[in-house]
């Protein structure tokens, strides 16, 4: 059974992308290009011992394996593999260490989930993001204790996927996250110079924008994670980190009388108004494409996104047309979210633990990999190099036009959270976003009855499970 689903799922990944690169390393972490410093605390690995070993990567960033999508002179669509950044890092570790690297591209976390509840070893390091904690918990193996990952990259550490004092998925970048991605060509042409400051401004904006022919906001509605910027815009909404948490203090936390139900039913005010795309774009790829072109002005995502459509825009555009600015002031002041950036994980059922840690290790000491991925290098003693992208927000910050709140930790109070939501059947695929914001008849946008129906029963859901569980905010 184990090998036939091995050979199906293996077959699969193969199809999407396979790379096997060969070569070994030792460095120090004061350079971009460091090499395997692999001294966590604790930690110390023998590469030479490692050699010829062979660990499969599995990751979802699969433009940093094949290379970003790009157009030629005909319209046509390729792959640029300049753009590869993970493929040639891989390269320089193999050279480096002797250990060989597999990498394989896949879309989500269900490719790899059947991998780990038979516990094959098949999978060694991957970076899909979007595991609830008790999965975590169950298919990583633990990376170092939350001492010390605060000890090699400060308070970022306590908002990596943490469990019982230990962190599960390294992030060895940090970012400002979840902001407005635009083409500023767009705006522009709007009239608009930059990002209103306000809310009131920036629905002004997307209504000249939409009388242009224009898309003013891509949601990529095709699946429910982008909803997932949802859980950050609330901490703008509100001002406060913990929001999403905080739903432990209410029994309506989907009434738009509480702020993580506003967040909610803003997001479902701009699709009422029609800021969203008015069809569903087949991939993100494509969803993507519409902002690099010019038809549609923005996207409401982290920095991660912008490299990618910077590499997207037409051959004889420059790539800065696209641009990384803080949200609007919701009410609460104007803020950008601070947080650590790129999971990298260890399968729990590894045979190559050491291999894997290694490569994982080689990753946070290269800056300009990181910062190539549109983020910056957090570890201590590695230099960071800072992004283009961040230029705005990094000068708004500075002259106190916007705030820099850090995104709060995986304490007890979030786990709690969480375990409601799952419990009540609203964790999984985002449906505590997803199903409200689908109430809404696109049809009939001035009818909100449903929406507020659909709020109701997600409140009943929350209150009922939390009872069950007996759980309350703790202070």
């Amino acid at each position: 059974m184990k090998t036939k689903l091995r050979k199906l799922l293996a077959f699969i990944t193969a199809i999407l992308m396979t790379f096997s690169l060969a070569g070994c390393s030792t460095g120090d972490t004061n350079t971009s290009r460091s090499g395997t410093n692999t001294n966590t605390k604790n930690n110390t690995t023998d590469s030479e011992s490692l050699r010829g070993t062979t660990i499969r990567v599995f990751t979802h960033m699969g433009q940093r394996v094949l290379g970003e999508e790009k157009k030629d002179d005909q319209g046509n669509t390729y792959r640029d593999e300049s753009t590869a950044i993970l493929k040639h890092l891989a390269e320089r570790f193999t050279k480096e260490t002797g250990i060989n690297v597999e990498l394989n591209v896949v879309t989500n976390e269900e490719e790899l989930r059947p991998y780990f509840q038979v516990q094959d070893d098949y999978v060694d390091v991957y970076t899909c993001p979007n595991w609830s904690l008790e999965e975590w918990k169950a298919y990583a193996e633990p990376y170092c204790t939350l001492e010390e990952g605060i000890e090699l990259y400060g308070e970022y550490a306590k908002a990596m996927p943490n469990v019982d004092g230990y962190i599960y998925s390294i992030m060895p970048g940090r970012a400002y996250n979840q902001a407005v991605v635009y083409n500023e060509e767009v705006i522009k042409a709007a009239g608009y110079n930059e990002i209103p400051a306000t809310l009131e401004k920036f629905n002004e904006m997307c209504e000249k924008i939409k009388a242009m022919g224009i898309i003013p906001i891509v949601l990529h509605r095709v699946e429910n994670w982008p909803l997932a910027t949802v859980q950050d815009f609330a901490i703008y909404v509100s001002g406060n980190p913990t929001v999403f948490a905080e739903c432990l203090k209410t029994e309506n936390p989907f009434s738009d009388t509480s702020p993580f139900g506003k967040t909610i039913k803003m997001y479902t005010e701009w699709k009422a108004k029609g800021f969203f795309e008015p069809e569903v774009f087949p991939d993100f790829g494509a969803a993507m494409d519409s902002v690099a072109y010019g038809r549609a002005a923005m996207m409401l995502f982290g920095s991660w996104v912008v490299p990618q459509i910077q590499g997207r825009v037409p051959k004889g555009k420059d790539p800065s047309i696209i641009k990384f600015a803080p949200a609007p002031d919701f009410g609460a002041g104007r803020y950008v979210l601070a947080a650590p950036a790129d999971n990298w994980a260890i399968s729990k059922f590894s045979k190559n633990k050491e291999a894997a840690r290694m490569f994982i290790e080689y990753i946070a000491n290269d800056s300009q990999f990181i910062a190539d991925s549109g983020f910056i290098a957090n570890k201590k003693g590695v230099k960071p190099i800072v992004p283009e992208l961040y230029a705005i927000i990094d000068e708004m910050v500075e002259k106190g036009e916007c705030k820099v709140i850090l995104q709060p930790p995986n304490d007890e109070n979030a786990l709690n959270n969480q375990k409601v939501l799952e419990e009540a059947g609203l964790y999984a695929d985002y449906k505590y976003v997803g199903l409200l914001f689908d109430a809404l008849d696109i049809t009939k946008p001035d009818d909100w009855s449903e929406y507020y129906k659909q709020a109701e029963t997600l409140n009943q859901l929350y209150a009922r499970y939390k009872n069950e569980l007996g759980v309350e905010w703790k202070d």
